[in-house]
């Protein structure tokens, strides 16, 4: 094949998380957008792993897949080899451990018409329950808290974040190794894009990811996300509950907000701005980082 896709989507995946492919490479390939490509990165895979992966290319023939054996982190330089070779005009990410809404595609494509780096909203789900709200408050978008975040790596997950293919190719490196001191590999990536100054930046705020928040490495087995992911892909399949999701989201953000301002430790704020100076100034900027601080202290 030749010629320029819509996007190319890269999904890391390791071991013995075959079952979880149906689940997240599934998500990809029933995209609004179909001229795409997607890379299933192999990092020290399972046979059984790669019997599931040749069953997904038998039944698509956008999936490509590249095997490699375990990284010693997460096979960053082999996701840089492979883009070498992509066709799309935006790279999208997914996580075999995570679900892409239909329009995750179309919604990247729509923010990076104008901007080289972007992300989606996130949000985090806890096993057992519907949404919870984990998603950081910078706006990349404003040059302040883009300088914060280029010193102190943006929590943005990988499967929330794209790019342009030809921002990429202006890097000084694209994906590789990550420092052993840097405990999140796509974030220390993402930070080079923020360094760029010519780098366009734009932040959504629509949900398009189910982001399973599911603890520390090495998390739940396989077969307690294979049925999570389950669960959740059927609601993928059902056009009212895709509808109603968005409204679902805002409404637990407006919950959320609210008990963020809620004085739930009193005198808060005045303790913490007498003993940090500039804790006040960085209250006021962060709204978020108040409820992280009641949450430690409880």
């Amino acid at each position: 094949m030749s010629g320029e896709l819509a996007a190319t989507v890269v999904l890391p995946t390791t071991g013995d998380r075959g079952p979880l492919l149906f689940y997240s490479v599934g998500s990809i390939l029933a995209q609004t957008v179909r001229n795409i490509e997607v890379f299933i990165m192999g990092d020290g895979v399972t046979s059984a792993t790669r019997t599931a992966i040749a069953d997904l290319m038998r039944c698509d023939p956008r999936i490509s897949f590249f095997d490699h054996p375990k990284h010693v982190r997460r096979g960053e330089p082999h996701r840089h080899a492979a883009l070498a070779g992509a066709r799309g005009k935006i790279v999208c990410y997914l996580t075999d451990r995570d679900l892409m809404l239909p329009n995750h595609i179309e919604e990247m494509s729509r923010l990076l018409a104008n901007a080289d780096f972007g992300h989606t909203l996130r949000v985090a789900i806890t096993t057992g329950s519907d949404f919870n709200f984990d998603f950081d408050r910078l706006d990349i978008n404003d040059p302040r808290d883009r300088s914060v975040a280029v010193a102190t790596p943006p929590p943005i997950p990988l499967a929330f974040a794209g790019h342009t293919l030809s921002m990429y190719r202006r890097l000084p490196f694209g994906w590789r190794t990550t420092p052993t001191d840097q405990p999140f590999t796509d974030l220390y990536m993402w930070q080079q894009f923020l360094s760029q100054p010519e780098c366009r930046t734009a932040t959504s705020t629509r949900p398009t990811i189910l982001f399973f928040k599911r603890g520390h490495h090495p998390g739940l087995p396989v077969e307690q996300r294979r049925a999570e992911l389950m669960r959740w892909h059927a609601n993928l399949e059902n056009p009212d509950w895709l509808a109603k999701f968005p409204e679902l989201v805002w409404e637990a953000a407006i919950r959320d907000r609210a008990r963020i301002a809620r004085p739930e430790i009193p005198g808060l704020h005045a303790v913490l701005a007498a003993r940090f100076p500039g804790m006040a100034a960085a209250i006021r900027r962060f709204p978020g980082l108040i409820a992280v601080l009641k949450r430690r202290l409880r």
